[in-house]
């Protein structure tokens, strides 16, 4: 007990504060979709320490509900070693609007099945979760005072009762303790003394190896990576080396709509152009594309990927792009036809709710004028030809459209989609492992993964599609801090991946 009270009094002085970003500071999740014939907005809260206590929101869209659980899986325990499932409340004063706290006890991959019964039947999703601990919680000064007196206090009395067990235990009642024994009290109580003291200080290297565990390998640390470019045959080809040791460790890549990485570039720091690429694997660490013909410059490099146990992770690095070589030789093709680009105003001209897409077809953001940090929003917009009739959208990597967005600083980047923020591919694995179609491991280490991802089901391309509106395209989000974001929505049109532009204002309330 003493110990335990003293170390806990360490904690305040042996930990700092550190924050890491596991979706580039925009850790929460959200979806937007159907559990059977409940359609349903979800938010997901994820702890910020390991084990820690995740928030789920749900909010209804019909009526009839009469019960809505939560249940917590771990990519390799499937739903068998999952615990009894949580009810969700009815949040006082709303008629749709359900809360549940979930139990995250171990890092890693995870999911979240959400069961909705009622007059439509049962429904079930199942939600994609990364849990991971991004800081470390201070103890407060006033709370590690007080453990510290009292545990003091503990260690007082502990020595007390030493000497009086050696000093009168065996004596008969009444009777005065003769010298010696006092002498060996004393003696009981300085060894006493001295083996606390060991063990305290014992115990303070523990948890010092503890902390510096906790911080270097289960707090959440962004994978490094670095980024070049050489010229070749009229074009610049970006190559992209993970090198982070701990990668060689981990699960191999899975493909998330068919593409093993999704390459974000975002010239710095005007922001005015943006490049949605997707590399070719050369090796388990290295890989490469052929960059179109964008301008020199500083460029922020985001790469999604997604690992065969359902994590998913955002790495960054930056890369500076010299002006491009001229060369007589013929000029390398495009490397993937789904890679896309734009270059546009500087950041901060984009203001306005329209944006011309091309020639042909117009945007506009149909996105709330007020904008508030942490506050559920739909970001809507839609797409019209020059005469004004509504755009039919294709399918673009396999849904209607996607999103990125940027704080101004670099401090929050997230990839949206019509469903939400989580990957196909981390749906796909958390629903297969726990229907049993898939197994409860992955090839750490290896170059390629033992599950094999099919096609989109007809239930997952629901999940995909999201809840959409009768026109144009939206996805659901809560920005996580005031400030400035530029926006790029991206939509394909009679063959063509146009991308929007926007830039918001977020505010504090």
């Amino acid at each position: 007990m003493n110990r335990l009270l003293f170390f806990l009094a360490l904690v305040a002085t042996c930990f700092v504060s550190i924050s890491a970003h596991a979706h580039v500071g925009s850790p929460n999740v959200f979806f937007e979709g159907r559990a059977g014939n409940y359609p349903v907005h979800v938010v997901i809260q994820p702890a910020e320490v390991i084990p820690g206590l995740a928030q789920i929101s749900v909010r209804l869209e019909t009526g009839g509900v009469e019960r809505v659980t939560a249940l917590p899986i771990k990519w390799n325990a499937g739903r068998r070693g999952a615990p009894p499932p949580d009810i969700a409340r009815l949040v006082p004063g709303e008629t749709n609007l359900y809360s549940a706290q979930l139990w995250f006890m171990e890092p890693g991959a995870q999911s979240v099945e959400l069961e909705i019964t009622g007059s439509s039947g049962t429904g079930r999703v199942v939600i994609p979760v990364d849990a991971v601990a991004r800081r470390v919680l201070e103890l407060p000064k006033i709370l590690g005072a007080t453990l510290v007196v009292l545990g003091l206090v503990l260690l007082a009395l502990l020595v007390s009762i030493i000497g009086a067990a050696v000093r009168e235990s065996v004596m008969e009642p009444g009777l005065e303790p003769p010298r010696r024994r006092y002498w060996y009290a004393r003696g009981a109580m300085t060894l006493g003394a001295l083996l606390l003291a060991v063990l305290l200080w014992g115990g303070k290297h523990w948890w010092d190896a503890e902390a510096a565990d906790y911080r270097n390998n289960r707090l959440y640390h962004p994978i490094a990576a670095s980024a070049d470019v050489r010229a070749e045959k009229g074009r610049q080809v970006l190559r992209l080396e993970i090198t982070d040791p701990a990668f060689s460790r981990s699960a191999p890549l899975v493909p998330d709509h068919g593409k093993l990485m999704h390459l974000f570039l975002v010239r710095e720091p005007k922001l005015d152009v943006f490049a949605h690429l997707h590399p070719t694997k050369l090796d388990r660490r290295t890989f490469e594309t052929v960059l179109p013909e964008i301008p020199a410059g500083t460029y922020r490099l985001y790469a999604d990927v997604t690992y065969e146990t359902g994590f998913s992770d955002t790495l960054t690095t930056t890369v500076k792009l010299p002006e491009a070589p001229v060369e007589g030789t013929k000029a390398l093709a495009p490397q993937d036809p789904d890679d896309s680009w734009r270059m546009g105003p500087e950041f901060g001209a984009c203001l306005g709710r329209e944006c011309h897409l091309s020639s042909d077809y117009v945007m506009t953001s149909l996105t709330p004028d007020r904008l508030v940090a942490n506050q559920p929003v739909t970001l809507h917009f839609a797409v019209r030809k020059a005469d004004g009739r509504p755009a039919v959208l294709e399918s673009y990597l396999g849904m209607r459209g996607h999103l990125a967005l940027r704080r101004e600083d670099g401090s929050v980047f997230t990839h949206l989609h019509p469903g939400g923020s989580p990957s196909m591919a981390a749906m796909q694995l958390a629903v297969f492992r726990i229907e049993g179609k898939l197994p409860l491991n992955a090839a750490f280490g290896a170059d390629e993964p033992i599950c094999q991802l099919p096609a989109a089901s007809a239930g997952e391309q629901g999940w995909i599609g999201g809840i959409q509106p009768s026109e144009g395209i939206s996805f659901p989000y809560a920005f996580p801090k005031a400030g400035r974001y530029r926006v790029w929505v991206q939509v394909k049109v009679s063959g063509d991946v146009l991308t929007g532009v926007y830039d918001l204002e977020v505010s504090h309330v």
